[in-house]
C-alpha cells in the first residue's frame, strides 16, 4: 500500500488548490501613458532625469488606493 503524498511534497498541488480556489480579482483602470516622441540624451544622467521625471508624472496622475 502506497502512502498519500503529503500537499508539501507534492510539486503539482498548488495548481490542484488553485483549481478548487478560484479567486476573481478585477483589474483596475489602466493608466494612461503619455506620448514619448523618440529622444536622444547626452548622457545617462540626463536620461535618468528625463525618467525620474515622466515616472513622478505617472505617480501624481495615478489615482489614489486607500
Amino acid at each position: 500500500m502506497v502512502a498519500p503524498m503529503k500537499t508539501t511534497d507534492n510539486y503539482k498541488a498548488k495548481y490542484r488548490l488553485w483549481a478548487e480556489n478560484v479567486r476573481v480579482i478585477p483589474e483596475g483602470t489602466p493608466v494612461r501613458l503619455p506620448h514619448f516622441h523618440s529622444r536622444r540624451f547626452s548622457s545617462h544622467a540626463e536620461m535618468n532625469a528625463w525618467k525620474q521625471s515622466v515616472l513622478r508624472q505617472l505617480a501624481e496622475s495615478a489615482p489614489a488606493h486607500e
